[in-house]
């Protein structure tokens, strides 16, 4: 059996003696084991093993996150899961493996899994808000205007994120409780049926709209129908889907809809 010196071996596989001569710290854990007592057949798997533990080692520290960095990826993670598995059959073990994390630092942010479910909706629809495209129209009282870009609002941010349809049907079907969380969205904006409402309120108390209506009724039916095209554009719940632009649709849908509020 042949024994060599570490630099020997190292210089009979040139490119383990690149690593060797750059990365010299990694290997400290095995030099004397290398020199002492290891054949010179055995010391490449043991030299390649060790260089793998000190890039390991190199990425944790690069890799290094802080709070909030760590935080929004256990947010993204949940949101993923939650969109594809619902808030029942989503497991915070999984949440952390997909944000590469221990499960016990999901708990240092968030107290309990509904906390997470609260947080990351938060975060989900701050992406996506609305009063930036519709206040200027309700200031200007633009009816019109109002309706026909919320309901397109809507219709375009769900087609860029898909994951608001899917919460919004797991959440439904998950019982009343999770519907309400993920209705309650008041530290973002307020819940569209509301936001819609208080304004068609404000326009039956001008004498814009009929007064006979029920202002919150009509702003939830409209809410509903919006959706509800989503959905079927999606699923063809009631059949294939509209061959017409989103556009024109929501032209059609705002016009029966105001010139039903006006009569």
């Amino acid at each position: 059996m042949i024994w060599l010196s570490l630099p020997t071996a190292l210089v009979r596989h040139s490119h383990l003696w690149a690593v060797y001569r750059d990365c010299g710290a990694c290997f400290k854990p095995v030099k004397r084991l290398l020199r002492d007592s290891v054949p010179c057949n055995d010391r490449r798997g043991i030299l390649l093993g060790n260089m793998m533990y000190g890039m390991k080692k190199d990425k944790e520290k690069k890799e290094r996150l802080s709070g909030e960095e760590r935080r929004t990826r256990i947010i993204d993670a949940a949101l993923e899961l939650f969109a594809d598995k619902g808030f029942s059959g989503t497991r915070t073990r999984e949440i952390a493996e997909l944000a590469e994390i221990s499960e016990t630092l999901i708990f240092q942010h968030f107290k309990t899994k509904e906390d997470l479910y609260r947080a990351a909706l938060r975060e989900l629809f701050g992406q996506h808000p609305v009063m930036p495209d519709i206040e200027e129209m309700m200031a200007k009282k633009d009816d019109f205007g109002v309706f026909s870009t919320l309901a397109l609002h809507v219709i375009r941010h769900n087609r860029q994120d898909r994951r608001i349809m899917r919460l919004a049907i797991f959440s439904a079907l998950e019982g009343p409780h999770l519907a309400d969380i993920f209705r309650d969205r008041k530290e973002t904006e307020p819940p569209l049926p509301e936001l819609l409402g208080g304004y068609v309120q404000q326009r039956m108390d001008e004498g814009a709209f009929n007064r006979k209506v029920n202002a919150q009724i009509a702003a939830q039916l409209f809410v509903e129908a919006i959706f509800m095209y989503v959905a079927d554009q999606e699923a063809s719940v009631s059949g294939p889907p509209l061959p017409f632009s989103d556009e024109e649709t929501v032209d059609t849908l705002v016009r029966i809809f105001i010139d039903g509020l006006r009569k």
